[in-house]
């Protein structure tokens, strides 16, 4: 049990890297054009599209403006995003109680 335990520990912090490899991508060099605690609202210059990131249900998404969804990160109880620092700060809570917290430096678009 207790190797289950860090194994689950060990593949939420991976997920949670690989959603933020996602966000920080130079294949969107998304810019933030809006965020509350509950979503962001994104631009990518690269595609010239709307995104936004959001929690629903277990998981966070990744929606563009109309159909469809990218699950970004899943098994998470609560996902949290604020601006700190100047920078975009992503607060998660995963099912197992496990907590992870990243910075991330994404323009905020004027």
């Amino acid at each position: 049990m207790i190797t289950y335990t860090r194994n689950s520990q060990n593949q939420n912090i991976i997920n949670f890297h690989s959603y933020l490899s996602l966000v920080e991508s130079d294949r969107f060099r998304f810019e933030i054009v809006k965020q509350n605690p509950v979503q962001c609202a994104l631009y990518s210059p690269v595609t010239k599209k709307r995104y936004r990131i959001e929690q629903y249900q277990d998981m966070i998404r990744l929606t563009g403006q109309y159909q469809g969804h990218v699950p970004a990160l899943t098994g998470i109880r609560q996902a949290r995003w604020s601006r700190d620092r100047g920078c975009l700060r992503t607060d998660v809570i995963f099912e197992n109680g496990q907590k992870c917290s990243a910075y991330s430096k994404i323009p905020f678009k004027n």
